[in-house]
């Protein structure tokens, strides 16, 4: 690890950050992602959050010593990854590289072939092992978007079969009626304009959840920002994001994170400070950096400078073993 005295080099540094997405997909991205790692901020043990949104991700490992890798060119591969229920210990660190979108499953049906050509484009791109590519990457990966994913989401609206008009109704009667209050899948399914069996048989295909599991998801989505960054009492923020009492919010946060909520929310404050020009030379990129986790690997009696970042205000981070990037990451086999 390379320090300048007491500082790590932005180099050193184990990094995940998540963008907001250009205005023109916004419609159907909801965050871009890119994570730096090497076992720190994705160790064995520390969790994978509960996630509503299904994710297309990329991911690069450094050449092992026994590979042919001698001009330094490292393979790009991409997966597709369904929303996730309940938190998930990892089982293996990760080291390398991984980045991508994440976008409501209601919103954009992707399959394989929405993936064909992410690989090679990256590979051509963003395959030198070494360099600095925090701005290229999320270049090409807008470029990508915007490109192959943009013009399959306006086909869609523009067709607007049956298929899809019952995913807007049934999205929308998630949104507008709070997910998972108190609602039966009978509620829901009038809401939407469909029968139970229909409603059920569509998110499961979507989502890979019951739709009382993804409206749990949804929720507990939703809250996290305001516990971290809220001003309201616990009390307050769960009554606001659909919970029962604070009791409940606890217990939903344990579940799908593996924090009670006065510890998510305590780590997530520690400082606030700002700047992201270390990882994004881009002022638009900068501009569009809406949480950034960084650990330097430092011990707890070394000073260290990892931070936190979210909707442009960069807060202290947390020793390992503690908070880490509120949507998780995909496992993707790691």
């Amino acid at each position: 690890m390379r320090r300048g005295g007491s500082k790590t080099e932005a180099t050193d540094l184990a990094v995940y950050a998540e963008l907001q997405p250009m205005d023109r997909h916004r419609p159907f991205i909801a965050h871009l992602f890119v994570l730096r790692d090497r076992g720190r901020l994705t160790g064995i043990g520390r969790n994978l959050f509960a996630s509503p949104f299904s994710e297309i991700a990329l991911v690069r490992r450094p050449p092992r010593d026994d590979n042919n890798d001698i001009d330094g060119t490292v393979a790009w591969k991409a997966f597709h990854l369904p929303p996730r229920f309940g938190r998930q210990p990892r089982q293996r660190s990760f080291h390398g590289w991984m980045l991508g979108i994440r976008y409501r499953p209601l919103d954009l049906d992707t399959g394989d072939a929405a993936l064909v050509g992410l690989s090679e484009l990256f590979n051509a791109r963003c395959g030198r092992e070494g360099e600095d590519p925090f701005d290229p990457i999320i270049g090409a990966l807008d470029a990508w978007i915007e490109h192959h994913l943009s013009p399959r989401f306006n086909a869609a609206r523009a067709r607007r079969p049956p298929v899809a008009e019952s995913a807007a109704a049934m999205d929308g009667a998630l949104s507008a009626m709070g997910p998972d209050r108190g609602m039966s899948v009978a509620s829901l399914a009038a809401v939407a304009g469909v029968v139970p069996r229909t409603l059920q048989r569509h998110f499961r295909k979507r989502t890979g959840l019951a739709p009382k599991r993804y409206a749990a998801v949804q929720r507990f989505n939703g809250a996290l920002h305001q516990v971290a960054f809220g001003g309201g009492s616990l009390a307050d923020i769960a009554s606001e994001a659909g919970y029962c009492d604070q009791a409940h919010l606890t217990t939903d946060l344990g579940r799908h994170a593996g924090l009670s909520p006065g510890r998510f929310r305590a780590l997530a404050r520690q400082q606030v400070v700002r700047d992201a020009v270390r990882f994004f030379k881009d002022a638009d990129l900068r501009n569009r950096v809406r949480l950034l986790v960084c650990d330097s690997g430092a011990t707890d009696d070394e000073e260290t400078d990892d931070e936190i970042q979210s909707e442009g205000r960069k807060l202290r981070g947390a020793r390992p073993n503690e908070l880490r990037a509120p949507d998780g990451h995909g496992d993707v086999g790691h």
